[in-house]
């Protein structure tokens, strides 16, 4: 009976033992729900052992003040609950003074508030604020996200991101583009004075040497001496060669000029060239041999104009003991130093056998007016190859020569595949 009595109030203590384990489990676990206790009890092979949630808080608070953003929480109506250092940083205040302002106490207009606010309903999350500051700045543009962290919590999440410098930028940029438009601006008068320039050249200009030759024809040289002879042959072969200048510098000009871009057969073209070029090739018994060659998108005017100087050239620096050769084809699988070239660009070689030209003469010849023979060895006004390198720039391409003192010249078109 003893015994029994003995079991019975050895079960009572364990039982309020066991009660009193439940009810200290409930009260961590409910101060862990409330924020007042940060750990967790884990019970492992019946021995408890405590996790404390420190570490994990510490963690995320770390995070939320080394954010280079600013961070708060606030109330519903703007009450400044927490602020990371960042925002003290941006608006130059204590973060202990912030903490239980008003948020919109800092916005440059506070009537901003109560609309970010009421966007939330909407699903509106994102503003763009101006903040004042007691710092050097007196203002700062910033980007506002708004988070409503209720149920869980009661109260609003708040991200603030700088944009001064995105601001500097986008200023930047738009001062860039004014100074742009004054440029092109100046550039379209530029190139209006430059088509006036061109109209008197071609008009005002050549009509006085017009009449210089028509009137120096007239002249009949039987009445005069031979010197007074010699003196208006002279004149009138200036004239001729002045008249000749004018009409160049206008060709040249008016390539500098885009125009429609067509099919354009190099085949027919150079057929077309070889028959305005008839009585010259037919003086210089001069041979053009036409290989393969391809459709370009390009200006036939220009197209014309680019392949008539270069065979031109080709007969008139020919050689006095040899009848002038010229091919022209596209060169397939073409090397080049610059990588992949022959993968953007079509190649196009005209090549001659004609006296050539010393190596260091080879960047000089693109340049206007830039001769390498004197007057009475060979015509020009040393404008037809530099209106050919500007006929290549309006294709977007490019213009090479090769050439080996009398041996010949070959002559390298670079158009771009479209």
């Amino acid at each position: 009976m003893k015994d029994n009595n003995t079991n019975i109030e050895s079960l009572k203590a364990e039982i309020e033992a066991l009660k009193q384990q439940l009810y200290e489990s409930n009260s961590i676990v409910d101060a862990i729900k409330q924020g007042d206790v940060d750990a967790l009890v884990v019970n492992t092979n019946g021995t408890p052992q405590l996790y404390s949630l420190e570490t994990a808080d510490y963690t995320f608070r770390l995070l939320i003040e080394k954010f280079a953003q600013g961070a708060l929480s606030i109330s519903r109506n703007g009450l400044v609950l927490y602020c990371n250092d960042f925002f003290s940083k941006l608006i130059g205040i204590p973060a202990e003074k912030i903490i239980g302002s008003y948020l919109y106490e800092y916005f440059n207009s506070q009537d901003n508030f109560v609309p970010i606010i009421e966007a939330l309903k909407y699903g509106i999350t994102t503003h763009e604020i101006v903040f004042k500051t007691e710092t050097y700045r007196k203002t700062f543009p910033a980007y506002i996200s708004v988070t409503d962290l209720e149920p869980a919590v009661q109260g609003i999440g708040i991200i603030i991101t700088d944009l001064t410098e995105k601001k500097k930028h986008e200023d930047a940029l738009i001062q860039h583009q004014k100074d742009l438009e004054e440029k092109i601006h100046e550039l379209n008068k530029t190139n209006d004075n430059l088509e006036e320039f061109i109209h008197v050249i071609s008009h005002d200009l050549k009509e006085p040497l017009r009449k210089i030759v028509m009137y120096n024809g007239r002249i009949d040289g039987s009445y005069l001496s031979e010197t007074d002879a010699k003196s208006m042959s002279v004149m009138k072969a200036a004239a001729l060669r002045l008249n000749s200048l004018v009409d160049d510098l206008v060709s040249y000009s008016s390539h500098t000029a885009q125009e429609e871009r067509t099919d354009v057969n190099l085949v027919d073209i150079i057929r077309e060239v070889s028959e305005d070029l008839e009585i010259i090739m037919s003086d210089k018994k001069a041979v053009i041999k036409i290989g393969k060659l391809p459709t370009l998108k390009a200006s036939r005017v220009q197209m014309r104009q680019l392949f008539s100087n270069l065979i031109s050239n080709a007969i008139k620096y020919s050689k006095k003991d040899n009848f002038p050769v010229i091919e022209i084809s596209q060169i397939d699988n073409f090397e080049s130093e610059i990588t992949n070239l022959s993968d953007q660009f079509i190649k196009i070689q005209i090549k001659d056998n004609g006296i050539g030209m010393e190596q260091n003469h080879l960047l000089k010849i693109f340049t206007i007016f830039q001769r390498l023979h004197a007057k009475n060895e060979y015509s020009g006004n040393g404008i037809g190859l530099a209106i050919c390198k500007k006929i290549m720039e309006n294709h977007s391409g490019n213009i090479t020569v090769e050439s080996k003192l009398n041996e010949g010249t070959i002559f390298n078109l670079y158009f771009p595949i479209l």
